[in-house]
């Protein structure tokens, strides 16, 4: 006999084996666990009380407004308050906007002005000469009444000028008694503009080479004066002292009370003889561990093939990270508006719902609005509001069959958010100017999250080949090329694949898992039956049976064959791993039970042995609701065809045989099915083939079998 190919799985572990030589620590539990530590040490970085931030951890303005429902605070000792940003930013503004401007002397002409305006009119004609005697008073007022300054175009409100001479002296002079070059220019054209225009040109052209600057503004130094000046302004607003009353309990928190607070907390800060606490960090260390562990017990115990793919474990746990990072960043900005409402854990959310499935989803959801909260100082109200926002998000998400969802997605989270920012809001009884922001941000949140998550989702979907539920849609067809095909070759396995899609479609339904998913994949869990049709059962029309003249084992690697034939068709016609892993897992290990019993009574008397692993699939088994409920609806359709489906009873306890038997086999074992789940899917079952195993009337005579041939 020829040595059997190994499946398309046994290969794909081979692959992998090799490439371990490579990438052992890559792909080790070791270095999972160590993805998990690095996560809990960049979330114990975002946590103010690290240690390492201080100030990060500040009465934030989300407070502003509310009422403080602590003790009341008393000032053990006398501390300065700083001045808000906005005010101190303003004063220093203001102190460089009234700094004099320095203006330095120009090292020019040192001959009289009298002397160069005589010198510069002496060629004129004699009417141009007339002319500037006449006017010779008013000429020299222009020319020597002030400093002339070029370019003088600061616009600052100091009423003086500082004049500091070549000798480095310096004299106050009146800014309004400062002549700019142009201003001079301009008194010279107002004198001319009544001169006849002959002499206009002459003596403008004359006179132009004396307007010459003899100070100019110095950058340098007025800028060096005016940082000096704004530098000068005190940072401190008011002084605590010690015995005063900081903040009562019951009082409403104003802008002035909020600085007070958090100048409290500096000076505590200050005082300490130990700035940097251990015993700050450790909590901040059990904080982030008990945030993390819960994403990864959960995947331990509910999603392990997760766990174990270290590319989904470490996304995953990113997300937590991510978001306590922009919780870190919310209060790190200036306050201009609540960035914190930004943070867009419904966006992620909906994406790992969309790319995993709800519980996982709300899983994540917990830990970044936890994340996100404690990076801001523990802010249980956000957390609420993103938790809320969050969960909606995962709800709205989890059937996504078409992109106008978005509308759905849009709304839902804005309730979750809206109602839980007024939830938290009115208990601190905020007033509507402080409360009016934060609903404006949150409403943002709820319309840019689900836009984010289908961008992303389109993205994955394109890249890696990522069938969402948007894009089962694409193989929910019986006219795919595949199905047409196996319709064609194999109409019997084509019939008996609508039959397990009928059954396996109905069960997801009452369980309340991915319908959609469920039937696609039993549309296509069969379709390695092309490549030897005749030798499966269904597809033995007007044949004799060809396992007849085979051996048991042979028959046993023919019928395993499928599995791996399915395997290749769908790499071949680009069916996404979301739905090609029905293929394999519809049969995970089973045992092919017909040809294992008749190897046994083959060897009996004889010295041969039989090998039970080679009456058995491949693998793997059912990692998930829907690939179980395929597998189970696989064995029952079979199944209808050998018992009386009319009999309710007798049917029942056949499923039941059947699951029972998968159960006990351990082919369930990896499948996150409930006993209460698999009663709704025996149920569903048993209702599902009585339904389709009706029978119609036989009508009598002639007429009456021409309708019932004609389908009457």
């Amino acid at each position: 006999m020829a040595k059997q190919t190994k499946s398309l799985f046994a290969q794909i572990r081979d692959e992998e084996a090799a490439q371990v030589v490579h990438a052992t620590f890559w792909t080790s539990a070791t270095f999972r666990w160590l993805l998990v530590a690095l996560a809990v040490v960049a979330m114990t970085l975002c946590f103010p009380r690290s240690g390492l931030d201080t100030q990060s951890g500040g009465f934030d303005r989300t407070l502003l407004g509310t009422t403080w429902t602590q003790e009341s605070v008393s000032a053990e000792y006398t501390f300065p308050v700083a001045k808000d940003a906005d005010r101190l930013r303003s004063q220093q503004d203001s102190a460089r906007r009234y700094t004099p401007i320095i203006l330095a002397e120009v090292t020019g002409p040192t001959i009289p002005i009298a002397t160069r305006l005589s010198t510069a009119t002496g060629g004129l004609s004699e009417d141009a000469r007339r002319w500037v005697r006449q006017h010779w008073p008013n000429l020299r007022e222009a020319f020597d009444r002030a400093p002339i300054v070029a370019g003088l175009t600061d616009s600052a409100a100091a009423s003086v000028v500082v004049l500091r001479t070549a000798d480095g002296s310096e004299r106050i002079a009146e800014a309004s008694t400062i002549a700019d070059t142009s201003a001079v220019s301009a008194t010279i054209d107002r004198l001319l503009a009544a001169a006849p225009t002959s002499v206009r040109s002459e003596v403008r052209t004359a006179l132009r080479p004396l307007i010459d600057a003899t100070w100019a503004v110095d950058p340098i130094a007025t800028a060096a004066a005016r940082e000096a000046a704004a530098a000068s302004v005190s940072t401190t607003a008011e002084i605590i002292r010690q015995g005063d009353l900081i903040v009562a309990q019951g009082q409403r928190l104003d802008e002035g009370t909020l600085r007070r607070l958090a100048g409290y907390r500096n000076a505590q800060y200050l005082r300490s003889e130990t700035p940097f606490s251990f015993y700050m960090l450790l909590g901040s260390l059990g904080h982030a561990i008990l945030i993390a562990a819960f994403v990864v017990l959960y995947l331990l115990i509910l999603r392990p093939s997760s766990f174990e793919r270290t590319g989904q474990l470490g996304s995953l746990l990113a997300l937590p990270v991510l978001t306590g990072a922009l919780g870190w960043l919310s209060i790190r900005l200036e306050p201009v508006v609540p960035y914190e409402y930004l943070i867009m854990v419904p966006a992620l959310s909906m994406i790992v719902t969309i790319l995993y499935e709800a519980r996982t989803a709300l899983v994540i959801t917990m830990a970044m609005a936890l994340s996100a909260g404690a990076a801001r100082a523990d802010d249980y109200g956000i957390v609420l509001v993103l938790l809320a926002g969050g969960v909606l998000g995962v709800y709205s998400a989890q059937n996504v069959h078409s992109r106008t969802q978005i509308f759905t997605s849009i709304i839902a989270i804005f309730i979750g958010l809206t109602v839980a920012t007024l939830a938290v809001e009115l208990e601190r009884t905020t007033p509507v100017a402080t409360l009016w922001p934060k609903l404006l941000m949150a409403t943002a949140n709820a319309v840019i999250s689900p836009l984010i998550t289908f961008a992303v989702i389109i993205v994955f979907e394109r890249l890696f080949n990522v069938a969402t539920d948007m894009r089962l849609e694409e193989f929910d067809s019986l006219n795919h090329d595949l199905l047409k095909k196996l319709n064609d070759q194999a109409p019997g396995t084509y019939q008996h694949t609508l039959a397990v899609a009928r059954l396996s479609e109905a069960a997801a339904i009452a369980i309340g898992a991915n319908a959609l998913l469920t039937r696609v994949g039993a549309y296509f869990h069969d379709v390695g039956k092309l490549e030897k049709s005749e030798y499966f059962v269904e597809n033995q029309m007007n044949i004799g049976n060809k396992h007849d003249k085979l051996p048991p084992k042979r028959s046993a690697a023919i019928i395993r064959q499928h599995v791996q034939n399915g395997l290749e068709l769908a790499k071949e016609y680009g069916l996404p791993e979301r739905i090609w892993k029905f293929i394999p897992m519809h049969h995970g290990t089973n045992l092919i039970k017909h040809f294992y019993h008749l190897a046994l009574e083959e060897a009996e008397g004889t010295d041969s042995t039989v090998d039970e692993a080679d009456f058995r699939y491949p693998g793997p088994k059912p990692d998930s609701r829907e690939t179980a409920i395929v597998m189970l609806a696989d064995a029952v359709e079979a199944l209808s065809r050998l018992e009386d489906t009319s009999n309710r009873t007798t049917l029942s306890a056949a499923v039941e045989s059947i699951m029972v038997d998968r159960m006990m086999d351990g082919q369930l074992s990896n499948a996150p099915l409930t006993l209460q789940d698999l009663d709704a899917i025996r149920a569903s079952f048993v209702k599902s083939l009585i339904g389709m195993s009706h029978k119609r009337i036989r009508y009598s005579g002639t007429e009456d079998q021409t309708r019932t041939e004609s389908g009457a």
